[in-house]
């Protein structure tokens, strides 16, 4: 500890304010660090890739008729609708009925359509529920228009019964999140991640390979305090990257940051500790940059598409998704989203913590056993 008390003279405080001036004044290593992740945000945000796709509709069939089944049978047919129907009456509806309302209040479904129990009874006419969500104004129309024409096309079938099927709607207000909200999180851990693995790894591998780390080892510069430099600079970068990124959510695409900002902060540390030790074992482990390039993508692009940067894993098949539970990006993207986007605390990601902190430990063990000066 004698040597972190005299900060202003110790070597490991001058070695880390030398390193970080050295990362910070190379151009090219700030401009693919801060590049990719601003362009991808651009390019999602702009496009908002997560307005196509087929209306998210949900369906409680409290009739459980002939009629009804019908109903449900062409709507499962139609390409534009995504069809999510449970049945139930009585109590068992109500709890149906609530569950896919909750489902509507918190953004997984576009409508949700109530066939009441009358449904294909002789009557009056019958009213179906549409209960939609405001923000999603092209998926409302779409799927208002669809069930409209079924509807209208099963009343015309029926000429012999004295009623028809209409329907009323009712507005349901949510969080309005949009695909932005859902990407920045993901983009954050991303570029957390690629600073950390390819930023070390291949600057290791360099200092290594012209004897730089050789000759550090017979100078009076105590290893551990140039490491520590190292690593601080990388952590600072995570810092940095989180703090832009946030910046241009929120500025230029009205991202919502319900979380705590020092939570945010300190899952981006502790996701930096995780992919640095990472890019120390790879720099360890390969003799050359060209050995560390692809051992370093073939650990970044399956998380990057695997653990959901760009879309949600539930699309993937349960056996791949329960694989990428365990890897160390989807822990940091799910911790990064339920605290920022949700306004989760950070002590309920115990789980997300915990595999975080597992992977930390393990990286860092594997960085020390492979880890060469020469």
């Amino acid at each position: 500890m004698k040597v972190f008390l005299n900060w202003r003279t110790n070597t490991t405080w001058v070695l880390t304010v030398a390193s970080m001036k050295m990362w910070y004044r190379d151009g090219q290593a700030i401009f693919w660090t801060f590049f990719l992740p601003l362009v991808l945000m651009v390019i999602f945000g702009v496009l908002n890739f997560g307005d196509f796709g087929r209306v998210e509709l949900g369906l409680v069939d409290q009739a459980r008729t002939s009629a009804s089944r019908n109903l449900i049978s062409t709507l499962e047919k139609a390409e534009a609708v995504a069809l999510f129907h449970q049945t139930g009456t009585g109590k068992a509806g109500i709890g149906v009925l609530a569950s896919e309302r909750l489902a509507l209040e918190e953004g997984e479904r576009d409508l949700v359509v109530v066939i009441p129990p009358e449904f294909g009874q002789p009557g009056g006419p019958v009213m179906v529920e549409v209960l939609f969500d405001v923000s999603q104004t092209r998926e409302v129309q779409i799927g208002q228009t669809v069930i409209s024409q079924i509807l209208d096309e099963m009343t015309f079938a029926l000429t012999d019964v004295p009623f028809r099927f209409g329907i009323t709607t009712r507005p349901i207000y949510n969080r309005d999140l949009r695909f932005i909200d859902f990407l920045m999180p993901g983009l954050i851990a991303m570029s957390i991640m690629q600073m950390g693995l390819f930023s070390v790894a291949f600057t290791f591998v360099q200092l290594k390979n012209r004897g730089i780390l050789r000759r550090l080892l017979a100078t009076p510069v105590h290893p551990v305090s140039f490491l520590f430099g190292q690593v601080a600079t990388r952590l600072s970068v995570s810092i940095l990257q989180t703090l832009v990124l946030i910046a241009i959510g929120v500025f230029v695409f009205d991202v919502k940051i319900l979380g705590n900002m020092a939570s945010i902060l300190f899952l981006a540390l502790l996701g930096g500790g995780v992919f640095v030790s990472l890019g120390f074992a790879v720099s360890g482990w390969a003799k050359n940059e060209e050995v560390a390039a692809p051992i370093a993508n073939i650990i970044a692009l399956p998380m990057m598409f695997l653990s959901g940067v760009f879309f949600p894993r539930d699309a993937m098949p349960e056996v791949l998704v329960k694989i990428t539970d365990f890897l160390p990006l989807t822990y940091l993207i799910d911790a990064l989203r339920n605290v920022a986007i949700d306004g989760e605390a950070l002590w309920s990601q115990g789980w997300s913590l915990l595999g975080l902190a597992v992977w930390l430990i393990i990286t860092f063990l594997v960085a020390v056993k492979l880890f060469k000066w020469e």
